[in-house]
């Protein structure tokens, strides 16, 4: 799949898209008022995950991409872990409990905390750089960038996996 180009995303667009996440998670996963709403989120697709897997995905990347943008504010030429600049290193090893509630909570709760860490983010700082472990670098705009990216992809395959599950 190829992935849409957000490199021109401002820091105040990333704001404004992070925090209408959990209005469009929730739209697409539902409130949990049946067995079978809860049943549906977690029946995996055709790409092998849940919708509740994908929404999971992006709560726990946005806390990896958060915790390396507060790495970069704070100090010169960080170490960050690969998977901030590689999306095919983000594995998950924790299964996934949590139920359609608990994930609109957390999609809400990560979705905010990300908007208000970009937020208190001086404007000379955007082009601060990490240097992921291994070898290359990223700056705090394109971690930024990169967490919109993440959800905006996640909020596609949700809306596929629940479509082809009928």
């Amino acid at each position: 799949m190829t992935r849409a180009d957000y490199s021109s995303l401002s820091p105040s667009d990333a704001q404004v898209a992070l925090r209408s996440y959990p209005r469009r998670f929730a739209a697409l996963l539902g409130e949990p008022e049946t067995e079978i709403t809860e049943s549906r989120a977690q029946q995996l697709g055709p790409e092998g995950v849940s919708a509740l897997e994908l929404a999971v995905d992006s709560i726990r990347t946005w806390t990896l991409l958060g915790r390396a943008l507060h790495q970069i504010e704070l100090a010169e030429s960080p170490v960050l872990h690969p998977a901030v600049a590689d999306p095919g290193l983000r594995h998950w090893d924790q299964p996934i409990r949590e139920d359609i509630s608990s994930v609109n909570e957390q999609i809400a709760d990560g979705a905010n905390e990300l908007a208000d860490a970009i937020g208190s983010v001086s404007s000379d700082r955007w082009n601060r750089t990490g240097i992921t472990a291994g070898g290359g670098s990223i700056t705090a705009i394109a971690i930024v960038q990169e967490a919109v990216q993440v959800g905006a992809e996640n909020l596609r395959r949700i809306e596929r996996t629940l479509a082809a599950l009928g």
